[in-house]
């Protein structure tokens, strides 16, 4: 409420804020007290903007829980204002969206190997597979014995590489599990 500054909270934002009940003194500093440090100039911000916002305010913050757990909150407020367009008091919603934020996080690991194993396929697999392609372009049953072995040599060898790299891609697609 602006005429007392006073924060009103229900039993979920105590338990997304950590806090017992009695260890929460219902004012902006308590608030305050409880965002990241490194959050808390643009938390500020967000406050002075909404009494002056006509649309409900949208923020991104961390908290410090008092047992030191720092979780991501979403934040959505809204200001109230009476017939002259005075603000008369905030309402707002905090969400905790810090597992969604590890799944997203774990999700963007997940594509970024992928994205790794495709560029491995598109461009390191493909050059043992143009020097098989290529060599036995170059095979000519007409050739001499000593020839042939060289050939098979370097089918051999590049056999191997393919080997290897295939190997590598079986390593990295477990990696994503």
């Amino acid at each position: 409420e602006f005429s007392s500054s006073r924060l009103i909270w229900d039993n979920k934002m105590y338990e997304i804020y950590g806090v017992a009940k009695e260890h929460f003194f219902h004012s902006i500093d308590d608030f305050r007290k409880r965002v990241h440090p490194e959050d808390l100039p643009g938390a500020d911000e967000a406050m002075k903007d909404i009494v002056y916002a006509t649309e409900p305010l949208f923020a991104q913050f961390r908290i410090i829980r008092p047992d030191g757990e720092i979780r991501i909150i979403k934040g959505n407020v809204t200001c109230i204002r009476d017939a002259a367009k005075q603000p008369i008091r905030l309402i707002g919603i905090n969400h905790d969206i810090t597992d969604q934020q590890k799944i997203q996080s774990k999700i963007q690991d997940q594509n970024d190997r992928l994205k790794k194993i495709a560029w491995m396929q598109s461009h390191e697999i493909r050059k043992p597979v143009a020097n098989i392609m290529g060599l036995l372009n170059l095979y000519d049953m007409s050739q001499t014995d000593l020839q042939h072995s060289q050939l098979i040599q370097y089918l051999k060898e590049s056999a191997v590489e393919l080997d290897a790299l295939i190997k590598q891609i079986i390593e990295r697609t477990r990696a994503t599990d």
